[in-house]
């Protein structure tokens, strides 16, 4: 599979939940920092990302957004020397601790395609790191 390509989640254990995912997750705790886009001056602090995918992420707000609300976010990791710019909308915003912690989840749109190229590298890698894993442990 390509890192455009497409792989059927696999089922949740809870019945209730209806998994809409079209790429696989990568459970990385990147840093980022995220604003509205209506507001570019309203920059929030540096928060951490719980995981990413090509179409996604999700990770840690100070506050809670309404599901639509477009965001701009610069994602930092490890594996790219520079800032990546990237743009999303809010899927959902889910309170972890009273009114201080959210776990937002956020769908990526409208990604330049120096953005969507270096989004697909990093997760061809994590899929291919993944996969060098699980081949380690059947040995």
């Amino acid at each position: 599979m390509g890192f455009f390509g497409k792989e059927t989640p696999k089922s949740p254990s809870s019945d209730n939940h209806i998994d809409r995912r079209h790429y696989p997750r990568f459970q990385k705790n990147f840093i980022l920092k995220y604003f509205p886009k209506d507001n570019p001056a309203d920059k929030i602090e540096t928060t951490q990302l719980k995981n990413i995918s090509f179409g996604g992420m999700c990770f840690i707000t100070c506050r809670r957004f309404d599901k639509g609300t477009e965001l701009l976010l610069e994602l930092q990791t490890p594996y790219l020397s520079e800032v990546t710019y990237l743009e999303g909308e809010v899927q959902e915003s889910r309170q972890k601790v009273s009114d201080i912690l959210f776990e937002t989840r956020l769908s990526l749109k409208n990604m330049t395609p120096q953005a969507e190229f270096l989004i697909g590298k990093m997760v061809e890698f994590f899929a291919n790191e993944e996969k060098k894993k699980k081949a380690e442990n059947h040995e």
